[in-house]
């Protein structure tokens, strides 16, 4: 395992860091910040996390989305994991 970016509609929101046999993730934008700290067996649990967070999260907090989902260059062209 090795640390890895972690991107939500294209925008990077934290990162990974390995945890023993799982991930911890560090939060860097106050939208997940709730998330902050969790641990995670897979980057697919922490996706499914995220998701259901953003779901939930009022629409201020996802301003600053707005638009780069459909930004140019693909997460995987950045080598980050995109839990959109």
């Amino acid at each position: 395992m090795k640390k890895q970016v972690i991107e939500y509609a294209g925008v990077p929101v934290g990162i990974t860091i390995p945890d023993g046999d799982r991930f911890k993730f560090i939060a860097v934008k106050y939208p997940v910040i709730d998330l902050d700290g969790g641990s995670y067996r897979s980057i697919g649990d922490l996706q499914v996390a995220i998701h259901q967070h953003m779901q939930k999260s009022a629409p201020e907090d996802q301003e600053i989305f707005f638009g780069a989902a459909n930004s140019a260059g693909s997460a995987s062209d950045r080598k980050v994991f995109n839990a959109a």
